[in-house]
């Protein structure tokens, strides 16, 4: 695989013609016209335009399923907004419904795309309640395709989207599982939006903008919270307007750190295009991370660094606070059992339940002609619609995959069933063989985990011991599949 491109490998002419263009003050055919002067050795305007756009499995470092998280697709009421909003929300598996300190994760000017749920995903990693809302809720939500985003945000009314903004700050801050201490970070145009949270929101705790635009001076007087300011060098339209408003932060006593990274594009912090700079960002978001630990205070229970571990098998015995499982190997395991573990009960459905529409987990192996034979199905509940959704491997078996997507076709075939799956990077074959397990599973609690229960759980170093976290668990003898 050839090596990814860098911001040193493009004209800073061109760079800065692709901020304008990302920013909306130039439409894709100025930018292409302009761009043209800087193809070279065969590479057109339009391949220059694609090198520079998102790769986002590229720039993933959290993967959607990842068993260490709990997430979900949700929503919150922005009465003075939109009405409504939705968005996505990541929290450490092991937390439960535990009480943890809260991070908004304001997005780009595209709405809420898979680098921005990473971004929920890593600082859930790190202790955090982390919420994402789609600012482009109100005209469809984010529609998978960065130039479709890029104009439907032009049309939203921002006034509402800033009220939607604070209703989604306010309604995190008061969730139940919230401590009610929060923080914001943003990117871009949501690092402008962290400003104006900060003005706006005299209970906030802690923000951290990226690269985003300063309010007018004679705002900063409002703000009382903590602020990281994190700048790219090479970024003239946002840093202007820096020095005033510095000033003015210096003159109403607010505490403040501003760092600006030598050589770097703005959007340094996306790994997911070629501006990325790798070591100015880790840099800035470890800053970030121990500045919002700082700010909110987290735990080391709420801190969900150790790595988690899937195993699988037959529970032979439970107590109040520990599990005994003998795993498909034979070999016998004692967990500790977290405090509120989350309990999932898997149940057989027929396969007539999968139908075009329905959103299905697929574990599988691959075929010499490019399908994947399923092991076994799962059948997603509507209100888990979209977890996970993508293509990656799988433990169970080597060379397993697993691919959760939406069902957009199915026809009879010699083996059993073939159904066209979609995901929304991309699109599989799937045969699924006669007798193949199908599955469906709902919320269950602790009365699920007895002694003989066929079991799939994740396991995970809390407070130094090995504690099940999350398990999945069949009634009455019925075999979990995977």
């Amino acid at each position: 695989m050839p090596p990814r491109l860098t911001a040193h490998d493009f004209d800073q002419e061109l760079l800065i013609l692709f901020d304008a263009y990302v920013h909306g003050n130039l439409d894709r055919r100025g930018f292409l016209a302009q761009a043209q002067k800087f193809a070279k050795a065969g590479l057109t305007a339009a391949g220059l335009l694609a090198a520079l756009s998102p790769d986002f499995a590229a720039g993933q470092q959290v993967p959607p399923g990842d068993p260490r998280l709990k997430t979900e697709r949700t929503g919150y009421p922005s009465p003075a907004g939109n009405g409504s909003v939705k968005g996505y929300l990541a929290r450490p598996a092991a937390a439960g419904t535990g009480k943890l300190p809260a991070v908004l994760v304001i997005h780009e000017n595209r709405g809420l795309n898979p680098h921005i749920e990473d971004i929920a995903r890593r600082l859930a990693l790190d202790g955090f309640m982390a919420f994402a809302p789609d600012a482009l809720t109100p005209v469809g939500g984010y529609p998978g395709d960065e130039d479709k985003a890029r104009e439907l945000f032009g049309t939203l009314d921002q006034g509402k989207a800033m009220e939607d903004f604070l209703a989604a700050a306010r309604w995190l801050k008061s969730r139940p599982d919230a401590t009610g201490r929060l923080g914001v970070v943003g990117f871009c145009y949501g690092g402008g939006i962290v400003h104006q949270l900060a003005i706006r929101l005299p209970d906030l705790d802690a923000g951290v903008p990226f690269y985003g635009n300063t309010p007018a001076p004679a705002e900063a007087a409002k703000v009382k919270a903590p602020l990281l300011i994190q700048q790219a060098e090479v970024d003239e339209r946002i840093n202007a307007a820096w020095p005033a408003y510095e000033a003015a932060l210096k003159a109403a006593g607010v505490r403040y750190t501003a760092y600006r990274y030598p050589g770097t594009q703005h959007g340094f912090n996306n790994d997911t295009t070629p501006r990325y700079d790798a070591p100015a960002a880790k840099l800035a978001w470890a800053r970030t991370v121990a500045f919002f630990k700082a700010a909110l205070g987290v735990t080391a229970t709420q801190s969900q660094a150790s790595p988690a571990r899937r195993l699988r098998g037959t529970l032979q015995s439970v107590t109040a606070g520990t599990i005994v499982l003998k795993t498909r190997s034979g070999e016998l395991i004692e967990l500790a059992l977290a405090a509120q573990p989350v309990v999932r009960e898997v149940y057989p459905v027929e396969l007539s339940e999968i139908r075009a529409g329905s959103f299905v987990g697929v574990g599988a192996l691959p075929q010499a002609d490019g399908s994947q034979r399923a092991i076994a199905v799962t059948v997603f509940p509507e209100s888990a619609r979209g977890v996970g959704e993508g293509f990656r491997p799988f433990d169970l078996l080597p060379d397993a995959t697993m691919t959760n997507a939406t069902v957009t076709g199915e026809a009879a075939a010699p083996e059993g069933r073939k159904l066209q799956v979609r995901y929304q990077d991309g699109e599989k074959t799937i045969v699924v063989p006669a007798g193949t397990p199908i599955v469906s599973f709902k919320p269950a609690d602790r009365g699920l985990l007895v002694p003989g229960a066929s079991v799939s759980l994740t396991a995970q170093v809390v407070d130094g011991t090995p504690t099940a976290v999350r398990i999945a668990a069949g009634r009455n003898g019925f075999a979990v599949p995977y």
